[in-house]
């Protein structure tokens, strides 16, 4: 329960300042560090409570700043991006938080959160934080991702999507691959999947010319031995994207696909899966193996006059839908571990940040081929072919029976090193989230580059990036710091667009989802799916569901529309 001086307490705000510029110097000596043990270290000293341990940031489509969650040992943090200063939201000192978002459903704001533990946490974040119901779920939940509608949480085999209402559970993935990494979209979901279904094959995927080089190979059999990249060469890296919408009105997709499957398909030759993000659009897939050399990017295509035809399967019938490898994002021939990814706006840059403290920035095109000055240099994303290409007649022929364009390799415009953790796009700019609790903003600038031979600026010509530190907000607690629980409530406009926006798009959930209420575990309170540091006044109704609901026979198909796939 919080006290009086807690909620009565102002929100901490901290201003930006100028960042300083580091040398060339300071940057090798961190590479350095990074990539050679040290052999004498220095005596372990207790652990810090202040630690930064993980780093999330979102750009939720109805607020108009951006959010950043910060993982203590004992406790989470949210923090809201302003112009020139950073305002505290959140703040929790109830053990350690080891997967959190944030997202907004019916005017809301609301952090899902889970310990580690089997239990999943919905928190309100409009009204100070009181938590409005809790679910248990059959394991340990490793990843949580939510959306206006859904909330998808991974466990070690399986993936279990929650409505972000009141947590009851819609529908469940088994056999999955262990981790089971997952992107969910507007009306999509992607996850790892541990074989390859040849019923389910989509037509594209992972193209042939996308294999590891030998650098790679050996590289990768020094550093991790021959055991170890043996099996990680037979494990999984196929990825399966549904749609969520029509799983939880009806289920998932038997042996026999429909419009409930959108795409299965190879992601990578010989790693498994490690993360996976969708742009703004949700029709753009970027998957990350466990290697970390090249990351690949998907675009799943929908058949331009026949939306109703989703088999994915069927030859006879013809493709509704398919897997167009774009891009191989290379990254380099060391191993390293992917954290966060993350796409522009209008899907033209895509970040990449390691474990290496490293931020690759990538250019692309949402609609695939080569980025130029056209493409990248202008305010705004353009048309796939010239105005002179069109007027000429040198527009290439749309025809859907055609093969597949082989992928593009690109290699990053721009490195950022300083120890970085998250990156997020917002107006313009690049945020950059370091494991130190700093956030930092980055203006990218787009220059065009002279042809070698002519020596002339041409439209399709080559183009480089200039970043430019401008802000820098530091952001982790400090010692003294006592939890914070305040009202952060969107605006009227903000409450008013979202609550129009779902009320035309959630009839059909609202009326399939369970109510957790009207289950028959809604009586059960105050057992050990409860956490009373959670509690924050003993008047509010609290829900809580010991066990996940039963699932609902799904409807007859009288009654019970096929949806269309989303752009």
């Amino acid at each position: 329960m919080l006290s009086l001086e807690e909620s009565e307490m102002k929100p901490r705000t901290i201003k930006c300042q100028q960042p300083s510029e580091r040398t060339r110097l300071d940057q090798c000596i961190e590479m350095v560090q990074d990539l050679i043990p040290q052999t004498y270290s220095a005596p372990k000293s207790k652990p810090d409570p202040d630690r930064v341990c993980w780093v999330k940031m979102a750009a939720l489509p109805f607020l108009e700043s951006p959010l950043v969650l910060l993982g203590y040992p004992d406790g989470v943090q949210v923090w809201q991006v302003l112009e020139s200063e950073a305002k505290e939201m959140f703040h929790r000192r109830v053990g350690r938080v080891c997967a959190a978002c944030v997202c907004v459903s019916e005017g809301r704001l609301q952090l899902v959160l889970s310990h580690g533990d089997r239990v999943v946490r919905l928190l309100d974040l409009s009204q100070g934080g009181v938590e409005v119901c809790c679910q248990e779920l059959c394991g340990a939940v490793q990843e949580v991702t939510a959306s206006s509608r859904f909330v998808a949480t991974s466990l070690e085999e399986r993936v279990c999507v929650l409505s972000s209402r009141d947590l009851s559970v819609l529908f469940e993935v088994c056999g999955c691959a262990p981790g089971c990494p997952v992107a969910l979209g507007s009306r999509w979901l992607a996850y790892a999947d541990s074989q390859l279904r040849p019923d389910w094959q989509s037509v594209g995927g992972l193209s042939g010319a996308a294999v590891p080089s030998i650098t790679e190979q050996v590289i990768d059999t020094a550093a991790k031995g021959l055991g170890r990249l043996l099996v990680s060469s037979s494990s999984s890296s196929v990825v399966t994207i549904v749609d969520v919408l029509a799983c939880s009105e009806r289920g998932l997709p038997g042996d026999e696909p429909d419009a409930r499957l959108v795409g299965h398909f190879r992601a990578h030759a010989a790693h498994p899966v490690r993360l996976l993000r969708f742009d703004a659009t949700g029709s753009v897939l970027l998957s990350a193996d466990a290697a970390g050399h090249q990351f690949h990017v998907f675009r799943v295509q929908v058949h331009p006059s026949d939306r109703r035809r989703s088999q994915v399967g069927d030859t006879s019938r013809g493709h509704a839908l398919q897997i167009q490898h774009m891009y191989v994002l290379w990254r380099g021939e060391t191993p390293a571990r992917l954290l966060d990814a993350c796409f522009s706006a209008d899907s033209r840059l895509v970040t990449a940040t390691t474990d290496h403290g490293t931020t690759h920035v990538f250019a692309i095109c949402p609609y695939g081929g080569v980025a130029t000055c056209r493409t990248h240099c202008g305010p705004r994303r353009v048309n796939k072919h010239s105005s002179f290409e069109r007027s000429a007649g040198l527009e290439a022929p749309c025809t859907w029976s055609a093969p597949l364009p082989q992928p593009s390799t690109v290699r990053a415009l721009c490195q950022l090193r300083d120890k970085h953790a998250a990156a997020l796009f917002h107006d313009s700019a690049l945020l950059i989230a370091s494991a130190r609790g700093e956030l930092v903003q980055v203006a990218l600038h787009m220059h065009a580059q002279p042809v070698a031979k002519t020596g002339r600026v041409a439209a399709e010509g080559p183009f480089s990036i200039d970043a430019t530190a401008l802000r820098l907000w530091t952001l982790k607690r400090q010692s003294d710091w006592t939890s914070l629980a305040h009202a952060c409530t969107p605006s009227t406009a903000t409450r008013r667009a979202h609550g129009s926006w779902l009320a035309q798009v959630s009839a059909p959930l609202v009326s399939t989802t369970r109510s957790s209420s009207s289950s028959p575990t809604s009586a059960l309170r105050g057992d050990s799916g409860w956490d009373p540091r959670w509690r924050s006044s003993p008047s509010q109704e609290q829900r809580c569901c010991s066990h996940p609901p039963p699932r609902s026979s799904p409807p007859s198909p009288s009654t019970t529309s096929s949806p269309s796939p989303a752009h």
